[in-house]
């Protein structure tokens, strides 16, 4: 007959192999220590809608130019500090346009453009394409900077992404 005590012998042994140590338990922890920090790093900080909105205007911006050549028609784009909106010239006045991809677009939430003292800022494509002056459009999210330049000769081009003051 087996006593109490050799059974718990056999018995016991097995108790002790059926839970976690300490340090298989403390990698866990690390790891999802780990997994955590990713992802709140991947969480937007709101710059990839300065960029979209940048990459955004300067590729409409360079298809008014494109359509202006090949309507023969001056065209024009508004920019305010909420949004911007393309304009044609029709019977000697301008006039919104609201086909696609020209209707009038808002920036994203946060993104402002800075626009100057005096208002909207114009800036017009005659029908060979060139526009009636260099301008620089400076987007502007929380610190943020995104600077679309239109040169003399009508290249939209989009420059230095940087931090501001």
């Amino acid at each position: 007959m087996k006593t109490r005590r050799d059974r718990c012998r056999h018995n016991c042994q097995n108790i002790h192999e059926a839970g976690f140590t300490l340090v298989e338990l403390m990698i866990v922890l690390v790891i999802l220590g780990l997994m955590a920090s990713i992802v709140v790093l991947s969480f937007p900080d709101g710059s990839n809608d300065l960029e979209q909105d940048a990459q955004k205007f300067a590729a409409r911006t360079a298809a008014l130019r494109d359509n202006a050549i090949l309507q023969s028609r001056p065209m024009a784009v508004q920019i305010t500090p909420s949004g911007y909106s393309f304009l044609e010239r029709r019977k000697g006045a301008w006039s919104v346009m609201e086909d696609k991809p020209f209707r009038s677009t808002n920036w994203s939430a946060g993104v402002t453009a800075e626009v100057g003292e005096i208002g909207p800022l114009l800036i017009s494509f005659e029908s060979t394409g060139l526009p009636s002056d260099r301008a620089e459009v400076r987007l502007g999210y929380q610190g943020f900077v995104r600077h679309i330049v239109i040169a003399p000769m009508g290249d939209v081009q989009l420059t230095g992404g940087e931090e501001g003051p």
